[in-house]
């Protein structure tokens, strides 16, 4: 009885091998333009120290917050939307004489009047600049792209070793919906999606 069982696995395994074997895995690819949520500027507020050589007279930096709030109101800006930055200002060498503040705006345009206002005792250090995570919606139709391009390559090299495909078998995405920050330094560069997918060989 044993040696009928083994004798009979022996005979099923190669089945279940080609089974398994008569697949093709390939990788599709959709694009998506990145969008833009929102800029987050970082500004830095620093005492000013009397200078008769730059001709530059002494300010705290409450003086110059004052001052600053009276420039950035002009170009549409309220100070109230500023949430002052203690936890980066604590790690700061120059804790005692600088105070850190962040604004965050849809609008490109603002950060731009931002940079024009310009003022000793004040500097925009750096912008955050994040894109729009992807919604379900987003994910969805990107995976239905992804899926036909994997079918259209499929084909093309199932028709090389004279197969056709058939059934969908597996389809795997690992991408999330974030799409953290944006590339600046490639701002056309557009957001790649992809799926994998398992087609049977007919």
């Amino acid at each position: 009885m044993k040696k009928l069982i083994i004798g009979l696995l022996l005979c099923t395994a190669p089945i279940f091998g080609q089974q398994q074997n008569n697949t093709i895995t390939v990788r599709g690819e959709a694009s998506k333009k990145v969008d833009i949520k929102e800029y987050i500027v970082n500004i830095e507020f620093k005492d000013l120290v009397a200078d008769g050589y730059q001709n530059i007279e002494a300010k705290s930096r409450s003086q110059i917050i004052e001052e600053y709030k009276n420039k950035i109101k002009e170009i549409g800006i309220d100070f109230k939307e500023f949430k002052q930055n203690k936890l980066y200002g604590i790690t700061a060498l120059t804790y005692r004489t600088t105070s850190y503040y962040t604004y965050t705006t849809t609008s490109f345009g603002k950060v731009e009047k931002m940079f024009g206002q310009q003022m000793k005792g004040v500097t925009i250090t750096w912008v955050e600049i994040f894109a729009k995570e992807n919604t379900n919606t987003d994910l969805a139709a990107l995976d239905k792209m992804a899926i036909q391009d994997a079918m259209n390559r499929a084909k093309i090299t199932a028709t090389s070793i004279n197969k056709k495909i058939g059934a969908i078998q597996k389809i795997e995405t690992s991408s999330n919906k974030s799409y953290l920050y944006f590339n600046t330094a490639k701002p056309n560069e557009l957001h790649k999606h992809y799926v994998q997918v398992t087609f049977v060989l007919e």
